[in-house]
C-alpha cells in the first residue's frame, strides 16, 4: 500500500528514480504479483543460507530457545528446494506484472487509437455547450459584457482549443474565398421588415471582413459567378466530390503512456448528471436534457426577442470574440457547424434544441462504445490470461525439477483426438475474435447491412440492423425496419461483407425524373435551376448538389431520364431524415414538371 498506493501514484519518486516504464510496472503489479514478488525478493536477501539470521532470527538472545540455535533449522533453508521456491514465486510476481503491463499498454493504445479522437469531437461539442449554457446565465443575470465574461471565465476557454470535426466542413462557408466574388448583404434594406424577417448574424459579423464572407457564403443564391475569375471553394464546390485517403496508419503505435492516463482522466471527468456542466442544467436522461435545453434557448432568445420566437445567431456569435473584440475564426465556424442557422441567420426552438440533442445522444453512444470495449477487452484478458498461466505452470514445473514427462505427454494424446471433432468450430471460434479484437466493423448504436460480398448493394440504400450488444463471441442486433432482435456468431459474420452507415460518408441520394422527348432543353435547364434553388435553400439538409444528367433515353415510350444525384447532410446512420428530404424534392420535382 505505501510503496505503490502512495509513493508510485501520489508522488513523483518512482518516476523520477525508475522512469515512467517501471513506475507503471510497479503499479500493475499491485495486489497478490506485488506481495507474492516482494517476498521472494525479501527471503532469498535475508532468510535463505547458512547465514545466523537466515538460520534463526533472533541467534543473539539465549532467553527464547525457538528462535537461536537450540531450534535447529537443519538444511532447509540453504537447500535448493527452498531456493526454488522462492525462485517460483519471484518468476510468477514479474512475469504477471509484464503481463498485465503489456496488456495494459496494448489495449489503452488500441482504445485511444479508436475512440480518442472521437472523444475530442465530442468533448469540443460539449465545451460549447456548456458556453452557450455560461452565456444564457449571464444573459439572465444582466450581465453581459466582454470584460465581465472574460473575468469569470465563461467565455473565452475555447479561444485556443482544437476543433477538429468541427470547423473542417468546406460545404458550409467559405471563408477564404474574396468578397469580390459575393453578393453583399444589405443590412438597411431589411429595415422595413419584422426582426425575424432581418439577417440574424448582427454587427459583429457584419462589419469584419470574415464575417461578409461568411453571410456571404451562406447567402448566396447562385453556384456559379459572372465573374471568369470564380474563387477557389468555388471550383471546388464544381469538382466532383473525394475523399482523402487514410494516411494515420498504424496510429496505435504511435500513442503514448501520458496520452493513455490523459484519456482516461477526462473521461472520468464527465458528469453523468451534468454533463454541459451545472449551467446548462441536468441531462441525465435525454427528456430533461431537452427540458434543459428549452430553458437555454429562451434565456438567449431574451437578450433580443422577436415576433416569430426565432434565435438571432449574433447572440451565440459573441462566444467567439476575444477579449479585443475581434472574430475568433474557427470558433464561429464550429458554431455554425453545431447549431446550423438558416441562410438569414436565425435558429427556431427546434433547430436549437435538435442540434444539443444530437450532441446528447453522441456523448451517450461513445460511452456505451466505450464500455462495450471494456467488456470486450477483459474478456480478451481472460483468453490471455488462460494462455499466460498454462505457460507458468509449466516454467514453475521447470524450475522445481520436475522430470515426469511421458505421463503429460500421454494426457495430450487424449485432447488430440478431440481436436478432429472441435477443429472447424474452433477455427470459426478465431474468426470471431479476430473480428471483433482486430477489424472493429462496428460499435453499439451502429447500423449495420450484412450481405454476400459477391452481391451487389443497392443505390438506394442497404437494410439495416442496429448493433444492441458486442462481445467477444456474439453480435446481438435489431432489425431497423420491423425491430425483431437477431444474434449472430462473430465467426459466421468474418467472411461476410459488413456496411457501416455510421462509418460511411454523408449519404449521397438519387431521385429519378422523366421528362417527354418533345421538352425543350430549355425547360430542362430553367427545372435544373430551380432545384439548385431548392436544395440551397435547404442548408440544415442538403450538402450539394452533386450533378443533373441524363441517364436514359426511351424513344419507343418518348421519354428521356435524368437523375438528381445529392449529397445529404446525414449519415446512412440516420436514415429518417434523408428519406423524408428524398421524398419533399421528388413532390417538388412533380410540381415542377
Amino acid at each position: 500500500v505505501i510503496s505503490i498506493d502512495i509513493i508510485a501514484l501520489r508522488t513523483p519518486i518512482f518516476v523520477k528514480v525508475f522512469g515512467s516504464f517501471a513506475t507503471l510496472m510497479f503499479v500493475q503489479a499491485r495486489g497478490w504479483p506485488y506481495v507474492v514478488t516482494f517476498w521472494g525478493v525479501f527471503d532469498i536477501l535475508t532468510l535463505y543460507g547458512k547465514n545466523p539470521f537466515a538460520q534463526h532470527w533472533l541467534f543473539w538472545q539465549e532467553f527464547v530457545g525457538m528462535c537461536n540455535k537450540q531450534n535447529p533449522a537443519a538444511d532447509f533453508l540453504h537447500g535448493s528446494f527452498y531456493l526454488r521456491i522462492l525462485l517460483s514465486m519471484i518468476f510468477v510476481g514479474v512475469i504477471t506484472s509484464l503481463k498485465r503491463l503489456m496488456l495494459a499498454t496494448f489495449l489503452g493504445r488500441r482504445s485511444f487509437a479508436h475512440y480518442g479522437p472521437e472523444f475530442e469531437t465530442i468533448l469540443a461539442k460539449m465545451i460549447l455547450v456548456s458556453q452557450v449554457a455560461h452565456l444564457a446565465r449571464r444573459i439572465e443575470a444582466n450581465v453581459f459584457s466582454p470584460t465581465t465574461m472574460l473575468a469569470s471565465g465563461y467565455a473565452y476557454t475555447m479561444t485556443k482549443a482544437n476543433f477538429a470535426g468541427l470547423a473542417s466542413d468546406s460545404d458550409d462557408f467559405e471563408p477564404s474565398s474574396p468578397p469580390d466574388t459575393r453578393k453583399s448583404v444589405d443590412y438597411n434594406s431589411h429595415a422595413s421588415e419584422s426582426p425575424a424577417s432581418q439577417h440574424g448574424f448582427g454587427e459583429s459579423l457584419g462589419k469584419s471582413v470574415y464575417g461578409k464572407k461568411l453571410i456571404s457564403s451562406m447567402s448566396r443564391r447562385n453556384m456559379m459567378t459572372s465573374d471568369n475569375s470564380s474563387s477557389k471553394v468555388e471550383m471546388m464546390k464544381l469538382l466532383e466530390e473525394w475523399e482523402e485517403p487514410d494516411l494515420q496508419a498504424n496510429a496505435a503505435s504511435k500513442v503514448s503512456i501520458k496520452d493513455i492516463l490523459q484519456f482516461r482522466q477526462a473521461m472520468s471527468l464527465v458528469s453523468d448528471t451534468y454533463p454541459f456542466t451545472q449551467a446548462f442544467g441536468p441531462a441525465s436522461t435525454r427528456a430533461i436534457c431537452v427540458e434543459s435545453a428549452d430553458q437555454i434557448f429562451h434565456l438567449l432568445l431574451s437578450k433580443n426577442p422577436n415576433i416569430e420566437q426565432k434565435l438571432a445567431f449574433e447572440t451565440l456569435a459573441e462566444l467567439a470574440q476575444d477579449k479585443d473584440g475581434e472574430l475568433i475564426h474557427n470558433k464561429v465556424k464550429a458554431l455554425v457547424r453545431l447549431f446550423r442557422p438558416d441562410r438569414k441567420g436565425f435558429l427556431t426552438k427546434l433547430d436549437f434544441i435538435t442540434s444539443i440533442d444530437q450532441v446528447y445522444r453522441e456523448l451517450r453512444l461513445y460511452r456505451a462504445n466505450l464500455s462495450n470495449s471494456q467488456q470486450i477487452d477483459e474478456s480478451f484478458h481472460g483468453l490471455i490470461n488462460i494462455l499466460h498461466y498454462f505457460i507458468v505452470i509449466l516454467v514453475v514445473l521447470i524450475i522445481m525439477g520436475f522430470n515426469d514427462w511421458n505421463s503429460l505427454l500421454s494426457m495430450t494424446t487424449f485432447f488430440f483426438s478431440f481436436s478432429f471433432m472441435f477443429g472447424p468450430a474452433s477455427s470459426k471460434y478465431f474468426e470471431g475474435i479476430l473480428l471483433i479484437f482486430v477489424r472493429r466493423p462496428y460499435d453499439i448504436g451502429d447500423k449495420v447491412a450484412i450481405s454476400d460480398p459477391e452481391t451487389d448493394t443497392s443505390a438506394s440504400g442497404s437494410n439495416t440492423w442496429f448493433v444492441e450488444k458486442v462481445t467477444l463471441y456474439a453480435t446481438t442486433v435489431r432489425f431497423a425496419t420491423t425491430n425483431e432482435v437477431a444474434t449472430y456468431s462473430n465467426g459466421s459474420l468474418a467472411r461476410l461483407r459488413i456496411i457501416n452507415a455510421k462509418r460511411s460518408p454523408k449519404a449521397i441520394v438519387y431521385v429519378y425524373n422523366k421528362f417527354g422527348s418533345d421538352v425543350p432543353f430549355r425547360m430542362i435547364q430553367v427545372f435544373k435551376a430551380s432545384v439548385e434553388n431548392f436544395v440551397k435553400s435547404r442548408p440544415r439538409e442538403w450538402a450539394q448538389l452533386n450533378g443533373f444528367r441524363a441517364t436514359r433515353v426511351n424513344l419507343e415510350f418518348n421519354f428521356i431520364e435524368y437523375v438528381i444525384v445529392l449529397t445529404h447532410r446525414e449519415l446512412w446512420q440516420n436514415v429518417a431524415p434523408i428519406l423524408q428530404s428524398k421524398a419533399d424534392l421528388a413532390s417538388f420535382c412533380l410540381l415542377q414538371g
